[in-house]
């Protein structure tokens, strides 16, 4: 899960969910033809993350509430235990809701600092555009 630390309500904007998907609170979201879906590994530019779940079926189209990530510092859950030497580079995701600390391909975030224990599992830092 993604967990904004920073924003202000200017930087909420209700976007159309692509059919067939479950979001959830915090998800990492990419465009698919247009709509929101949950993100991926492969994911390279990530300029929102889900404000509340959503549940669209097949064929169908919700609005759903995101805040978009330019600007916006990010706690975020990494797929291993974190390291200070993180601190400083770029990353990419494991999933919608998971940065992979040991990959560094599709660099779509950039840590700030640490939170907590190695254990923890968690960085600070900001969704940035490709720089692969």
């Amino acid at each position: 899960m993604f967990k904004p630390t920073r924003y202000d309500s200017g930087k909420v904007a209700s976007l159309l969910t692509a059919s067939s998907t479950t979001i959830t609170k915090g998800d990492a979201l990419d465009f698919s033809s247009g709509y929101v879906q949950r993100a991926t590994s492969g994911s390279t530019n990530i300029e929102y993350v889900a404000a509340e779940d959503m549940v669209t079926a097949s064929a169908a189209h919700k609005a759903i509430l995101c805040i978009k990530t330019k600007g916006v510092d990010f706690i975020g859950d990494t797929a291993g235990s974190s390291s200070q030497a993180l601190v400083g580079t770029f990353i990419d995701l494991t999933d919608h809701d998971t940065l992979n600390q040991a990959a560094s391909s599709t660099n779509v975030f950039f840590v700030e600092n640490m939170v907590g224990a190695t254990t923890d599992k968690q960085v600070i830092g900001h969704f940035v555009e490709n720089v692969a």
